[in-house]
């Protein structure tokens, strides 16, 4: 797949734009935790972005069906960079408080909604169809492999330079990926001008009809709530549970990256069916709540980094799995509109968890919220199993 020029190109930029992620990611939730020292306020800002997505993905996705895709993407890159350099700038000018960190997080999150259909479309317009899951494994190892340098460079320049400079390193990173996505052609499709509420609709009743549609939204709810939550509360992890500070919000997050790049790199190596991902999708999220507890019981940084990397593997592998389940089953035409839809749950279900281990971590400690919705989050599964298996039958 390598070899394919565009592919290749397209590859190549990613590694850059998904360390510019990380780098920012993590910058921005330490800065919610070292503005505000308050468990709630760093759920706030990972919920602020987060949120856009659950309202605004179904929107982008009849936009991504219908736009220039490379001038979109291209739009987007641009603005994201530009967020960071705001932040950046008013971080080193002392004029940041941690309300306004939230706006500009809700304002990120409103860019990076309108890019994640976008993102998801380029994939099926880069290859062909049989090539759509090993694309979206390589994709994930680039991602996850991110989520490893990523947060191990934010600990670096957090130690050394302090959270403007971070802040303005992942800015920059998102520089080269614009380049390397210049050089890419995509595959065109028919272009269609219906209003827009015709095509969402449309969009609607194809995604219902789609035998896959309920039993992968369902696990995937599961995932984002308990795994992902998770992830976006390990700045919280680290400084109140653990008080490992900067270093330890680094490793946690790098072990939880290191797992999910085992999980890209197995799914892009072995080639299932949609029936055979199914149960595997069921039993990785499973897998995911049960680690989740665990890290939030660990006393020390060691067990929660195994804990982390553990739920890093399955929640990515559920996440890849639900993708390409879905990538493979739908049609080029409407290939924005159904994957903005998973995108509204994929996104949107963090943001949620996270809100809601937030407000018990207030009030029973971080840790104690984190193991209590994610065995509530076991048990869901474990109930739902059997009726799961008759979904994926139907």
């Amino acid at each position: 797949m390598l070899r394919e020029r565009n592919f290749r190109f397209y590859y190549a930029g990613i590694w850059f734009s998904t360390t510019a992620f990380w780098v920012l990611k993590i910058a921005i939730g330490w800065a919610a935790w070292e503005l505000s020292h308050s468990v709630f306020w760093t759920g706030i800002v990972a919920a602020c972005y987060l949120l856009p997505a659950v309202v605004l993905s179904p929107l982008f996705g009849v936009l991504a069906d219908r736009m220039r895709l490379k001038r979109g993407v291209q739009c987007v890159m641009i603005a994201q960079t530009s967020i960071g350099l705001v932040m950046s700038a008013g971080f080193a000018a002392g004029l940041l408080n941690v309300q306004l960190l939230a706006a500009l997080s809700m304002l990120h999150g409103f860019i990076s909604a309108a890019y994640h259909p976008m993102r998801l479309t380029v994939v099926g317009r880069l290859v062909d169809r049989w090539q759509i899951a090993a694309a979206a494994g390589l994709a994930s190892v680039a991602f996850n492999t991110a989520r490893v340098l990523g947060p191990a460079l934010a600990g670096v320049l957090l130690a050394r330079y302090g959270t403007a400079i971070t802040l303005l390193a992942g800015a920059l990173l998102y520089l080269p990926f614009l380049v390397l996505f210049s050089l890419v052609s995509l595959r065109t499709r028919v272009r269609v001008d219906k209003p827009w509420l015709s095509e969402f609709t449309g969009g609607l009743r194809y995604a219902r009809q789609m035998p896959v549609m309920l039993p992968v939204i369902t696990m995937s709810l599961l995932n984002g709530v308990v795994g992902r939550a998770l992830f976006e509360l390990l700045p919280a992890m680290s400084g109140d549970v653990l008080n490992a500070g900067a270093y330890g919000l680094a490793v946690l997050t790098a072990a939880a990256g290191a797992g999910a790049v085992v999980a890209g790199l197995a799914i892009a190596r072995f080639d299932l069916s949609v029936s055979q991902r199914m149960p595997a999708l069921a039993v990785s999220v499973a897998l995911c709540c049960g680690a989740t507890g665990l890290t939030g019981l660990a006393g020390g940084l060691m067990l929660a980094a195994c804990s982390c990397a553990v739920a890093g593997f399955s929640a990515s592998y559920a996440g890849i799995t639900s993708q390409s389940i879905l990538q493979i089953s739908l049609d080029d035409s409407y290939r924005g509109r159904v994957m903005s839809l998973w995108t509204t749950v994929s996104f949107g279900a963090p943001a949620v968890g996270a809100l809601i281990m937030g407000a018990i971590g207030e009030v029973l400690g971080t840790g104690i919220a984190v193991a209590v919705i994610a065995f509530t989050g076991l048990l869901t599964t474990l109930v739902l199993f059997p009726r799961y298996r008759r979904w994926c039958v139907t």
